[in-house]
């Protein structure tokens, strides 16, 4: 009996896992099909569309946009999200418990609302469509990543190294640089990738800011599908796919990364 309901869960956990990845199982074959239109299973196999996709300026200058505002936006979240990690972790400052949820807001908060809050901010201010305000925004939506990841890494170090430094004449700034620093690291790198892969995808909040010369690449790809139903599109979609398992593959077998999320 025991048995037969453990099959069961596996073949559950064997359907989730084929609904969560059938996206993305689907998009790549198509992505090399040989047909002018979305065809799956294809009836080809072809390079045309990705030939297509490096030659379109439109495309490609969305892609240059997004991993400039993503590496912009990543260096910032990193900055601050480690600051925030040690001062909520090491602070002896109260209430460290709702601090760590203010930082964490973002991602229980709706895109569409923070969307809304940063136009009403950034219109005043003449920045709205800028490179600068998109990149801004997103700092503050991918800043949850680093600060969890950050947290729970301060949370599993041996605090006993830091002390020893001191002990020996160390003072706290440079054993904080020499021996915690360091430590934080892979946190730092992991979440890092992390933000940097959402800010590339950030696509609610982005639509709020954006004008016609600060096109994102999640924003071009919505145009593709809905106003012309360009095929490229879906070159696009495999790359990005590629490239993301390819990141979370490296920081997992690098980082190990999932131990940094665990509550």
């Amino acid at each position: 009996m025991r048995s037969g309901l453990k099959a069961v869960g596996y073949v559950i956990i064997a359907l989730l896992l084929l609904f969560i990845l059938a996206p993305m199982l689907v998009i790549l074959p198509v992505s090399f099909g040989s047909s002018g239109m979305f065809q799956f299973p294809p009836s080809g196999f072809s390079i045309d569309r990705y030939s297509a996709l490096f030659a379109d300026d439109r495309i490609m200058s969305s892609i240059w946009l997004s991993l400039t505002i993503a590496l912009v936006s990543t260096l910032i979240a990193v900055l601050v999200g480690v600051l925030a990690a040690v001062g909520i972790v090491r602070g002896g400052m109260p209430f460290k418990g709702m601090l760590e949820s203010f930082f964490l807001g973002p991602l229980i908060v709706p895109l569409v609302t923070t969307g809304i809050g940063f136009l009403i901010i950034f219109v005043p201010m003449g920045i709205v469509g800028s490179p600068v305000s998109i990149a801004l925004a997103h700092s503050v939506v991918i800043c949850p990543y680093v600060v969890r990841i950050a947290t729970a890494t301060l949370r599993q170090l041996d605090p006993a190294l830091e002390e020893a430094a001191i002990v020996h004449g160390a003072k706290e700034g440079y054993a904080f640089r020499t021996v915690v620093l360091p430590q934080l690291v892979p946190a730092m790198i992991s979440g890092g990738m992390l933000a940097l892969l959402v800010s590339i995808d950030e696509y609610t909040v982005t639509s709020f800011l954006i004008q016609a010369n600060t096109i994102t690449l999640p924003i071009r790809i919505y145009q593709l599908v809905s106003l012309d139903i360009n095929p490229v599109v879906t070159a696009l979609a495999g790359l990005t796919v590629i490239l993301s398992f390819i990141v979370i593959f490296v920081l997992e077998k690098k980082f190990v990364i999932h131990k940094y999320l665990e509550m």
